[in-house]
């Protein structure tokens, strides 16, 4: 079995703020690399706005979107979690198969039982947070299969991992609230970065300590005894 490797000996502070720092990265990529490749793919497969195709009426283009987030996300933690254990590489595959099946559920559920898909609006938040939090239910169970070689109780990364992602909605929910796309000022781009990508931000730092903090008190129970500390 693979030992934990550490840093400076002892996982502490210095992997929790690297933890946090690389999920909100990968959120202020993920989430304008998306609103790019999300259209693109549309376009490619002759989808276009007003279009009747049962993908847009399901609502799978914004499942796309935070598909893409999410896996943006997951692929920064792999970043800090690789320097810790090893045989990592299921991390990211495990958000992206978490979140398809959950945003996918939100988008049918919408869609035949007549649920707002808009953050805007109360119960669009509210259906929306449900949905980040079978993500992460699911993206943890999945995740959990890498922890459990490695490390005690690592069934607590599950509801960890579905905490952290259902307060990620925090922050996209305040900017729908607060900031309705249809507002008007004298800088829409500036509202439109506060909206899309700043905002956002409170419930993705949520979503890093919740998670951040959850590893660390994982990490700090190896099955095996002996940590291998960096030279």
């Amino acid at each position: 079995m693979a030992a934990i490797e550490t840093d400076g000996g002892q996982i502490g502070w210095r992997f929790g703020i690297r933890w946090v720092l690389l999920t909100v990265a990968g959120w202020a990529i993920g989430l304008p690399l998306g609103f790019v490749l999300v259209p693109v793919a549309g376009l490619i497969i002759g989808l276009h706005e007003g279009s009747d195709s049962i993908i847009l009426k399901l609502g799978l283009d914004n499942a796309a979107l935070f598909i893409v987030v999410a896996a943006v996300v997951s692929l920064m933690q792999w970043l800090a979690l690789r320097r810790v254990i090893q045989r990592a590489g299921f991390w990211v595959l495990a958000s992206i198969i978490g979140f398809t099946i959950s945003s996918s559920i939100h988008g049918v559920v919408c869609h035949f039982y007549g649920y707002p898909d808009d953050l805007g609006l109360p119960p669009g938040a509210l259906v929306w947070t449900l949905a980040f939090i079978l993500g992460g239910t699911l993206t943890g169970l999945l995740q959990q299969r890498i922890l459990r070689h490695q490390v005690r109780r690592s069934g607590w990364w599950v509801p960890a991992s579905a905490a952290g992602w259902g307060l990620s909605v925090i922050g996209l929910a305040i900017a729908c609230f607060v900031l309705p796309t249809g507002r008007k000022g004298p800088a829409p781009f500036v509202l439109l970065l506060i909206r899309e990508l700043i905002v956002p931000t409170i419930g993705t730092v949520l979503l890093g300590i919740v998670t951040g903090w959850a590893l660390i008190w994982l990490l700090r129970q190896p099955k095996q005894q002996t940590l291998n500390t960096k030279t």
